[in-house]
């Protein structure tokens, strides 16, 4: 494959990739506890690869892009909501809850009550504390600490958790997450506090993505006027070799 036109489709590829991690920072803007995506490119040209490479390979082209996609985790804005069951955390660490492929981990604090009285989160999963929690009364407190009083009585405290950093977890869907290592094993947390009334939001910054936005929509137009120049040449050159 002819060299530019090799770069310029690798181009439109990265560009195309990018845009989809975008897209969903975007639709996930309002969804509370949200952690943005970020998805960045290394080109790296051809007189880097390793001697044990075969010529005529496909890393012996001359430019490919190295992708590099990682999480953001740092923390959303906090909005006071007065819900009851909203709860947000002022530091590090996650919310335990149990899904029907075992514990999971999340930032996402509006919680609510099932049928049977159980905390649980939007979609229904059980949040953790010492077990699964019950509130059946009139006045619920949460306080920093995570512990639960319903008409002053406790009734469990909230289990909030966190991981050694930089974090090695993956994205379930739903706000929740998972390590990719399951051997990690998760620490209870001392520092971070619950703010019972209050939402954490999507750290997701709108502006900031809108510009990355146009700019990889520009980069892929670019790189597709380059394949389209290409192939223009290509047909000219045929058929300028077939007069011959």
């Amino acid at each position: 494959m002819n060299s530019g036109l090799y770069a310029a489709l690798s181009g439109n590829l990265a560009a195309m990739r990018r845009l989809d991690v975008i897209s969903n920072n975007l639709a996930n803007a309002n969804t509370a506890g949200f952690k943005g995506d970020r998805l960045q490119f290394e080109s790296v040209l051809a007189s880097s690869k390793s001697q044990t490479q075969q010529p005529g390979t496909l890393s012996d082209s001359p430019v490919f892009s190295g992708e590099k996609f990682f999480t953001d985790y740092s923390p959303g804005p906090l909005t006071q909501t007065g819900n009851t069951l909203d709860l947000a955390l002022n530091g590090d660490g996650f919310f335990v809850v149990t899904t029907p492929q075992g514990r999971a981990y999340t930032r996402q604090g509006n919680f609510r009550l099932d049928a049977g009285g159980r905390l649980v989160t939007s979609e229904g999963y059980q949040v953790q504390g010492n077990g699964p929690i019950t509130i059946s009364g009139g006045q619920v407190d949460i306080d920093a600490k995570g512990a639960i009083l319903v008409d002053g009585t406790p009734v469990g405290t909230l289990e909030v958790v966190d991981f050694p950093k930089p974090y090695n977890l993956q994205k379930l869907g739903e706000g929740l997450f998972v390590p990719i290592n399951p051997q990690d094993t998760p620490v209870a947390v001392t520092a971070t506090t619950v703010q019972q009334g209050a939402l954490e939001g999507s750290n997701v910054n709108v502006v900031a993505e809108m510009v990355r936005l146009i700019e990889t929509t520009r980069y892929f137009e670019s790189c597709q006027k380059v394949v389209r120049s290409y192939d223009d040449l290509t047909g000219k050159a045929a058929n300028d070799l077939g007069r011959v």
